[in-house]
């Protein structure tokens, strides 16, 4: 996987979403029709649209779920207080505003994932 920068603030599930299907950010926010904040609703809309398998809904981290899959959208609460998606594939987390991170995530508290198949 290629990490992608989202290229304004409001972008970074349109570049987590052209990460998964291989496409520039620019041809995700025009086929999304937005360049603003995105929803799960959203992403998953456009992944059919792709034909991106992946789970039905988001799952809460739980104890039942404690880590997100092994590919997966996530959720994230940041330290600085808005909502934020990014990318855990392969043990890395590909995060469009703050580039790739090994190791624990820094930048604040991965809520829920979507599990991309």
């Amino acid at each position: 996987m290629e990490l992608i920068m989202q290229p304004t603030t409001s972008t970074c599930g349109q570049a987590c979403i052209a990460m998964i299907a291989g496409k520039s950010v620019e041809e995700v926010i025009k086929d999304m029709k937005t360049d603003g904040p995105t929803s799960i609703g959203q992403l998953i809309e456009i992944l059919d649209i792709y034909g991106v398998s992946h789970a039905e809904k988001n799952k809460r981290i739980s104890k039942k779920n404690p880590v997100p899959y092994p590919y997966s959208i996530l959720t994230v609460h940041t330290n600085a207080g808005y909502t934020h998606w990014a990318l855990f594939y392969d043990s890395k987390y590909f995060d469009p505003e703050f580039g790739l991170i090994e190791g624990e995530y820094p930048h604040g508290k991965i809520t829920s994932f979507l599990e991309i198949y």
